[in-house]
């Protein structure tokens, strides 16, 4: 039984993955969200039993056994084909998919954040959002705190931020400077000037400091590649 244990809490996960959140997940099935957990969670403690396995098949579409057996990784979302609105010549442009799911880590987590911790990342406790499709497979999502950033930037607002693209002058960034002695990331403008130190700009023209000198005890930690507001 421990080949089809794992099979099935992997096949779970990756159900759990496309639900967006091991809450979501748990919506689904008709259980409270511990429950999910206790099967889902890289320290799982239950198994997934034939009951619990039938039930979690028929909440997502699934044929009786599909928990059972071993599939291809499967791309969520590729049913999700959105067209972009018309051009000039009335032609229509099918956007890219949107492939895959970034986690939704807080600012601690962002300024601790290296290119060995999206392998680490315990994904059982984390909301997840779909990944644009201008971001590689090691973005990760954040919720603006302040004011900083406004007008372009409200609080609440959900950024993607891909930490294996280079920063340019203008880029919008998110950044951990050790010098400040806190644990959390920063979010700013990157600016390039000739003849000038590399500087972080705040968006926010009444921000009592607007500028900061980017020192050398400063990481960028990624790349903001997009924004989305959600109204509820």
């Amino acid at each position: 039984m421990p080949r089809i244990n794992e099979t099935r809490r992997e096949n779970a996960r990756a159900l759990r993955n496309q639900a967006g959140s091991n809450k979501a997940f748990a919506e689904c099935v008709g259980v409270e969200p511990p429950a999910a957990s206790r099967v889902l969670s890289n320290k799982a403690t239950r198994n997934i039993g034939d009951d619990f396995a039938r039930r979690i098949e028929a909440a997502f579409g699934k044929e009786d056994g599909w928990l059972d057996s071993v599939h291809e990784p499967s791309r969520p979302y590729d049913d999700n084909v959105v067209a972009m609105p018309p051009r000039g010549d009335n032609s229509i442009e099918q956007a890219p998919f949107m492939e895959g799911m970034a986690p939704l880590l807080s600012w601690v987590q962002a300024g601790a954040w290296t290119e060995t911790s999206a392998s680490i990342i315990d994904h059982s406790d984390q909301e997840f959002f779909p990944r644009p499709p201008n971001c590689g497979p090691g973005c990760f999502v954040l919720r603006v705190r302040g004011e900083s950033m406004m007008e372009v930037y409200p609080p609440g607002t959900l950024i993607f931020v891909d930490p294996d693209v280079q920063a340019m002058s203008g880029d919008d960034v998110i950044v951990q400077c050790e010098e400040h002695g806190s644990a959390e990331a920063t979010f700013k403008r990157y600016i390039e000037e000739p003849g000038q130190p590399p500087m972080l700009k705040a968006l926010n023209r009444g921000w009592a400091q607007q500028y900061m000198t980017l020192g050398p005890q400063c990481r960028i930690i990624g790349v903001v590649m997009a924004q989305m507001m959600l109204r509820r």
